[in-house]
This record gives C-alpha cells, structure tokens and sequence, in this order.
C-alpha cells in the first residue's frame, strides 16, 4: 500500500512538472531590479538605480552603460537621457552621441526628454498642477531658430508620447485614467504644424496608411476594475475626422469593445480588444470578422480578464492578467502572440506591466518578480 502511495505520489509530481514545463517558458535571457526603456534596432534599454544599459537583444550582452541618468526616452532609433544639467542623445545604429542645449524658457527639472529630428529638436516637459481638479501639464517644445509651445492637459501621472509615421510625428500622452479625453498633435517632418485633434476617451494606439491617421482609444481605471473607451476614429492629417466607429456595436460584454491596440496588416485595421478577442475592419470603418483569442476561450467569462498590454510588430502581441474563479491559482498571467495565422500562448512568473516587439522577440517587463524577460518568438511552448 505504502509503494503505491508514493508511486501515485510521484506520479502526480511528474506531472505537475510537465505541465508546469508546457505552460511556463524560460527567458532566453533576463535582468533583475530593472525597468524596460523601449526597444529598437535589436538593441533594448533598460534602467537600474540611475544606470541605463543598452543590450543586444539576442543574448543580452551589455553594448553600452550610462550612469547618473535621471530619465530616459526612445523616440525611433534615437535615445533621449537626462542628467544632471545635461540632455545626451545616442543614436541605436551608429553610436553616434550628442549633446543637447536646453532652451530658454524649458525647465530642466520637468524634462521629460530632448531629441535632435533632423530639422528641428523637440523636447516635453511635464508639471502637476493642484487646483480644484488635479491635473498634469505636458508641454512640447518644436525648436528650429525659435521655440513654439504646445500644451495638453492631462490627468495626474500621465506621461508624454510620441508616434513617428512616414508623413511626420503625432505628439500625445499616455495616461492610466480610462475616462479623460484624448488629444494629440500632428507636425509635419519640418516641424510644421499640420492638424490637432481630440477623443472622446484616452489615445491607446496609433497607425498611419495613405493619409489616413488612425487611432483606438481604451483602458482602465487605476485600480483595473472599469474599462471605457472602445472607439476607433480615422482622420486627416489636418486634424479633420473622416469616420469614427465604437465596438459597442458588435460586443455588448462589458469589457469585450475596449480596445488595447491596433494593427494594419494586409490592407485590414486590426484591433485588439481588451478580452484578447481581434476585430478586423476594412479602411472605411465597416467590420469584416472577429477572432476569439485562446484567453477569451478558456475562461469563457471576459469580465475575469484584466489589465492588458499589447505591442505589434510583424506580428501581434498581447499580455494578461486573468482572475479565475476556480483551480490551483487564482490569479495567473500570460502572454499571447498572433502572427495572423494561429495564436502562440505562454505563462510568465509575473504581471507584465510592458510589453514590446522587435524582429521576432518579445520583450517584457514584469512585476513580483521585478524583471525584464525576453523571449523568441516562434520556439516551441
């Protein structure tokens, strides 16, 4: 009796550990105690203690260390780091460094970054301001000869963002606070002002084909409890609203029409729904078909998913942190790759609070443990 408890107990081990082997993948490589910058040019950037370390991407070998830096920012291939007095700018393909001069009139203790485009440098500030109602104010600065202004008001905590698309740069905000308004400003490649425009919730993605701005807009509160937002608009580069669909029209869940990205792939505008689930619209806002994600099929219930992150690159990415209400653990975590064919599904050891892409690797940041982990796209679960 006593050989056979042991054997079904061994039985039992042998197969947690296989399915803990099938569910869970190991990091190709992996950094503790660190925080994810962003990712370009096979190369990843991430902070530890005011020391930023640029990494090759395949192995995670150290190619550059910076110390003493306050804050950190990655426009494109081009790296933005704030000392003490000083804004460096290192560009990720050639090496190249250069510093920055401050303007007059830019607060050095609210900058947020300061980058060389070219023909003109642009730098953010942000500053609380507390009033009746608490809010932040993030400044652009677009500098040839002169400086011109540009201010967004946004809640407390949100955080200066810039998207680069052939025709020129979308200047926006990211912000936790799932209910405020989105705005954003379109400048030509010169610097020019070309357009600015609103939504009615949050900016939480951007893609650019022919002329045609698009955006998503989504996400949650604070404490990941209430989603809003589910819109996808379309405009002109003069700021002009040429069409604006919501998702509440094809998915009456409450949580199934906010949306965590967007993707254009083969003439098709992809959104990424915060269940996971993948809306494929044509260019003129009708909807075409809609593809249940694996997570959206296991747990059945979309309201048990929550606080999703999602990057895009040749293919999609999408992280979650689902709630069950029955099993071994109550709270599990994964990340999900579509590469517009199948879907590609593992567990992690904790919540991804980043998520980004390059060439085929998958980049996360991950809390409890606070780690950055990186992961082949394409290797067997």
């Amino acid at each position: 009796m006593r050989t056979s408890r042991i054997f079904a107990v061994f039985l039992l081990f042998l197969f947690l550990i296989l399915y803990l082997s099938h569910e869970y993948r190991h990091c190709e490589w992996e950094y503790e105690n660190v925080s994810l910058v962003g990712v370009g040019n096979g190369k990843a950037i991430t902070l530890r203690n005011n020391t930023l370390l640029i990494l090759n991407i395949s192995d995670g070998n150290i190619l550059k260390k910076f110390r003493n830096i306050r804050v950190a920012f990655l426009i494109g291939n081009k790296l933005s780091m704030v000392e003490d007095g000083v804004v460096i700018n290192f560009n990720l393909e050639n090496f190249a460094i250069t510093k920055l001069d401050v303007p007059e009139g830019v607060n050095l203790n609210e900058l947020i970054f300061g980058v060389n485009l070219g023909n003109f440098s642009l730098y953010s500030t942000r500053h609380p301001v507390r009033e009746r109602y608490n809010f932040d104010v993030i400044t652009y600065y677009v500098c040839a000869r002169n400086c011109t202004a540009y201010s967004l008001k946004a809640p407390p905590g949100s955080y200066p963002w810039v998207y680069i698309f052939p025709e020129g740069y979308l200047l926006t905000f990211e912000t936790n606070d799932a209910f405020t308004k989105g705005s954003a400003i379109v400048l030509g490649r010169n610097g020019s002002l070309m357009g600015n425009l609103s939504t009615e919730y949050a900016i939480s993605d951007f893609e650019y084909c022919n002329g045609t701005l698009f955006f998503s807009t989504g996400g949650t509160e604070p404490g990941g409890t209430l989603i809003a937002g589910g819109n996808i608009y379309a405009f002109s580069l003069n700021g002009s609203l040429k069409w604006h669909v919501s998702l509440r029209h094809y998915d009456s869940g409450f949580y199934d029409w906010a949306i965590a990205g967007l993707k254009i792939y083969g003439g098709r505008l992809y959104a990424v729904g915060y269940t996971g689930r993948i809306y494929v619209f044509d260019f003129g806002g009708k909807i075409e078909r809609i593809i249940n994600s694996p997570v959206y099929k296991r747990l059945k219930t979309p309201s048990l998913i929550k606080g999703i992150e999602i990057a895009k690159d040749d293919v999609f990415a999408f992280a979650y942190l689902d709630i069950k209400t029955s099993g071994v653990f109550r709270e599990s975590t994964g990340i999900c790759v579509y590469d517009f064919n199948d879907f590609n599904c593992w567990k992690t050891r904790g919540r991804v609070s980043k998520l980004l892409l390059w060439r085929g690797w998958v980049i996360a940041e991950e809390v409890n443990p606070d780690r950055v982990c990186v992961w082949q796209e394409g290797t067997g679960c």
